[in-house]
């Protein structure tokens, strides 16, 4: 008599499906967690939710009001405390948001952290589409969203309203334009590097693309990296000519003064990452050591920009390089800057080889659990900053798994 067939016991379920479910209960709890903080932080007198934020708001209506948004102690060259509340970003910024200056603080802030979080959310998609088509967009975009109040850095920025909450956006763009080089993603990418050159550190991203046209000039990535550059310096452009138009250039000799003076602001403080701040401190040196240090870890951080441009060929690890050195080019490095690896880690996680996911998440979520410890001492943020670039390098695809090049011979077999 034949054997009846059975019909086969249901496989357990899978770790990545255990994972992601765990990830989507932890995000919960993560956006719970930063509202009930956030809350907690404006029942505080005076609140202190969206400080960073209000800074920008205020000098929005400064400049509706016909005013300077600058203080005159800044222009009038007094260094001020790094550390201390002060608007000093270029007067585009203080321009553009005095378009919506009748916006209360509290709605602003909410708006600014929705389109911060969807714009990372849209950089996330597009990375998607370019590295892993395979992968569910609803798992994908649903695991970023959980993950997102788990990047302390990224949680912080939010709270505070930071305009590095944007960062994921911004070198996510610039990102994309790296993996997936062409017209569209290489002007998307000149205006986020001209936006985000607002901050003057991301302005050597530049150097990186510059690094990369030189390099690879006579290929599509090259002509992309070049065209990223000129969209970043015509869009730059275009922005301070209006605001020379509109407002005029007396705000513009305001900034220079302003940039002048916070050139001698006090940088070696506990708050403060910066790499030459740091040693400064543990030396038990002052400012003056510090600014001196910071001419070699500047220096150093362009030239490994220039390095990764040239010699590492993986878009994704090089980027990773540079994004972390953008971190180190001031001498000031606050906890929320790393934000800007976010979509590095994204990219590795989302083009991982099926042998290499296990060791790049592992890489990732120790990344995430280095920065929330950097909270008691910052240094290890660099170290954070230093895993995401690893994930980046494990994470590229082995020569027998990368796709063929394009000019490359392909022989038929029969």
């Amino acid at each position: 008599m034949a054997d009846m067939p059975t019909t086969p016991a249901r496989p357990p379920r899978s770790l990545p499906g255990r994972a992601v479910t765990a990830a989507l209960v932890a995000g919960l709890i993560g956006w719970i967690g930063i509202i009930w903080i956030g809350l907690q932080l404006a029942a505080r007198s005076p609140s202190s939710l969206g400080f960073d934020l209000e800074l920008l708001v205020r000098a929005g209506r400064d400049v509706a009001a016909g005013r300077s948004p600058y203080a005159p102690e800044l222009v009038g060259g007094g260094p001020p405390l790094a550390t201390s509340l002060f608007y000093s970003y270029p007067p585009p910024v203080a321009q553009l948001f005095s378009l919506v200056a009748g916006v209360p603080s509290g709605v602003m802030l909410v708006l600014w952290a929705v389109g911060a979080v969807l714009g990372f959310l849209v950089v996330t998609e597009l990375l998607r589409r370019h590295l892993a088509p395979h992968r569910s967009r609803r798992e994908v975009l649903l695991v970023a969203l959980a993950c997102a109040p788990l990047t302390l850095p990224l949680a912080v920025g939010l709270l505070f309203g930071n305009l590095d909450v944007w960062f994921p956006l911004l070198y996510g763009t610039m990102l994309l334009a790296a993996v997936a080089p062409g017209r569209g993603t290489a002007i998307a990418a000149g205006v986020a590097l001209a936006v985000a050159a607002l901050k003057l550190h991301p302005a050597s991203m530049g150097v990186w693309f510059l690094t990369r046209a030189s390099r690879r000039r006579r290929q599509e990535e090259g002509r992309s990296a070049a065209l990223v550059v000129a969209t970043a310096a015509v869009f730059g452009g275009l922005v301070v000519a209006v605001s020379v138009v509109i407002w005029g250039t007396t705000v513009w000799t305001e900034y220079a003064e302003v940039v002048r003076a916070g050139a001698q602001a006090t940088i070696v403080d506990p708050r403060n990452a910066g790499i030459a701040a740091t040693v400064a401190a543990l030396v038990g040196g002052d400012d003056a050591l510090a600014r001196s240090l910071h001419l070699v870890v500047g220096v150093a951080a362009i030239l490994v920009t220039i390095w990764a441009a040239w010699r590492r060929s993986d878009p994704v690890e090089s980027f990773a390089w540079a994004a972390a050195a953008s971190l180190a080019t001031l001498p000031v490095t606050w906890y929320h800057y790393p934000s800007a690896l976010i979509p590095v880690a994204v990219a590795a996680m989302l083009r991982a080889p099926g042998q290499s996911m296990r060791r790049v998440s592992v890489i990732v979520t120790a990344a995430a659990v280095v920065a929330a410890i950097a909270l008691v001492w910052l240094p290890l943020l660099w170290l954070a900053a230093g895993l995401i670039v690893w994930s980046a390098r494990v994470s590229a695809p082995s020569p027998a798994e990368a796709p063929p090049s394009p000019q490359a011979p392909v022989l038929a077999t029969g």
